[in-house]
């Protein structure tokens, strides 16, 4: 049978595949918006059909997608896309990208994937050693060092990584190995009897603490009502007697002090909690210390900003986010472990028809059974930049939002509203006669409306303002005087 329509099928392949080749360099241009046209309801009426009852040709369906997404995409791949925290995907992370979803391996077991499983863990270890962390990137229960009973482990062999879809799985993973170490601490195997059975435990973090962290203590079945929230210094960083005092109080309250989660890089500031300080913090009182990461854990490759997160080292837990500062594809984030013993005991387990091969099974290292080829787009970035590319756009990032600072403070008609000593600048319209809050709300919709830059907001103090995060490739000194200029433009038009 099959003979004249395999050749059919070859033929319409070859058809689509010149069609991805060509759209698909034009997707690696730079956007000509940095925000969308069209709104939700104009989106949805391009998509929004009854299921088909027949199939398309496979060369006319990603023609059909790009002409329906046409005014509807975001253009976070430009230099002018300062919103959230944002990066913008390589072309060598990209083109792997595409490449690995036509492999399909799937890395939670090494027969499913064998080249997949081996790169990640040696992307892993490269990671590691960029940001200065104890040798991650040996799945298989490695450890060699001894965990203390009453702390966590700190002995830096046998360091174990995982990745995840983000720093908000890589949060959870990361957390879910403090909740076991917790456990065991207490003589509860959590896995087996769950949390129910743990003793009253509290976690702290700063008033500025990522929502991804109560998500991940929520899943955990922890709950969010654990966390003292501890105050923020003037730097918007948190404060070290405070924290002293917190656990203290829930000591003496019959409460289980367990977690610290540390932030390097708060995403409304980009400020870094005082790591060295909490570290020693922990070690004092056997707590467990998670540095929340996600675009921070980068500030230590630049010299200017390296300061704010000494002491990242000494954390039982780091999680970072890929596809924010090495600007990889969305969807791509991980975990570095400081025990690989503990890490693989909390997710470790098996089937009867989960046939193991002569490598390590990922799946025993987070919650995911099947997962698609994650590194392989962090290896192409780290490739193509090497260690001096990550420190040089990770330098210039800051630099430019120094320079966006250094604008804002100029110009009589700007101000600041927080300090801004990493590669995040929130600044404020000021003008008399205007008020405060509602304009710097309006300047903002307008701005990112007209689309030729994209930035969002923050509250801080309880006050709206403008939120630049700088951590493309793309963005040059251009790009943020636009933005200046586009704040300023909106703002006295009112």
């Amino acid at each position: 049978m099959a003979e004249v329509e395999l050749t059919g099928v070859a033929g319409d392949l070859d058809a689509a595949v010149a069609d991805l080749a060509e759209r698909f360099r034009a997707a690696l241009e730079p956007p000509a918006r940095a925000a969308a046209e069209l709104d939700s309801p104009t989106l949805r009426a391009r998509f929004d059909e009854p299921l088909p009852d027949d199939g398309m040709p496979v060369e006319a369906i990603l023609a059909q997608l790009d002409e329906r997404s046409s005014g509807g995409l975001a253009g976070s791949t430009g230099g002018r896309y300062f919103g959230y925290v944002t990066g913008a995907a390589l072309p060598a992370a990209a083109i792997v990208e595409a490449w690995t979803a036509a492999v399909d391996q799937n890395v939670g077991m090494w027969p499913l994937g064998p080249a997949a499983v081996e790169l990640e863990q040696v992307t892993l270890g490269w990671l590691a050693d960029l940001l200065g962390y104890p040798g991650a990137g040996s799945a298989g229960g490695q450890a060699t060092g001894t965990r203390p009973e009453t702390g966590p482990p700190k002995a830096a062999p046998g360091a174990s990584g995982y990745f995840g879809s983000g720093a908000t799985m890589a949060n959870t993973v990361s957390l879910a190995v403090a909740r076991h170490w917790f456990g065991r601490k207490h003589g509860v195997d959590v896995r087996e009897e769950g949390v129910r059975a743990l003793p009253p435990l509290a976690v702290y973090g700063s008033e500025e603490l990522h929502l991804s962290d109560h998500k991940a203590l929520r899943t955990l079945g922890l709950g969010s009502g654990c966390v003292r929230a501890i105050p923020i210094d003037s730097e918007y960083a948190m404060e070290v007697d405070p924290l002293v005092a917190a656990i203290e109080r829930d000591r003496k309250a019959g409460v289980e002090p367990a977690i610290v989660i540390a932030q390097a890089g708060s995403v409304n500031t980009g400020a870094s909690d005082p790591l060295d300080a909490i570290a020693d913090i922990c070690e004092r009182y056997g707590l467990w210390l998670h540095v929340d990461g996600a675009f921070g854990a980068f500030f230590g490759l630049c010299e200017r900003t390296a300061p704010l997160v000494r002491g990242m080292e000494r954390a039982d837990s780091l999680t970072v986010d890929g596809h924010k500062w090495l600007n990889v594809p969305n969807g791509v984030g991980f975990a570095l472990l400081r025990d690989a013993e503990l890490h693989h005991e909390t997710f470790g387990g098996s089937a009867g028809y989960l046939t193991p091969g002569s490598g390590a099974n990922l799946h025993e290292f987070g919650f995911e059974a099947s997962r698609s080829w994650r590194g392989a787009c962090v290896w192409a970035a780290l490739k193509a930049l090497g260690r001096s590319g990550v420190e040089e756009l990770v330098t210039r990032c800051c630099d430019l939002a120094a320079e966006l600072g250094a604008i804002v403070e100029d110009h009589p008609r700007l101000e600041l509203a927080a300090p801004a000593p990493t590669n995040i600048v929130c600044f404020r319209y000021v003008r008399d006669g205007v008020d405060g809050e509602e304009a710097n709300r309006a300047i903002q919709a307008e701005v990112a409306a007209a689309g030729s830059v994209f930035h969002t907001g923050a509250t801080l103090e309880g006050r709206f303002c403008q939120r630049a995060a700088i951590c493309s490739w793309r963005t040059t000194a251009d790009d943020v005087r636009a933005l200046a200029d586009e704040v300023v433009r909106v703002g006295d038009g009112l």
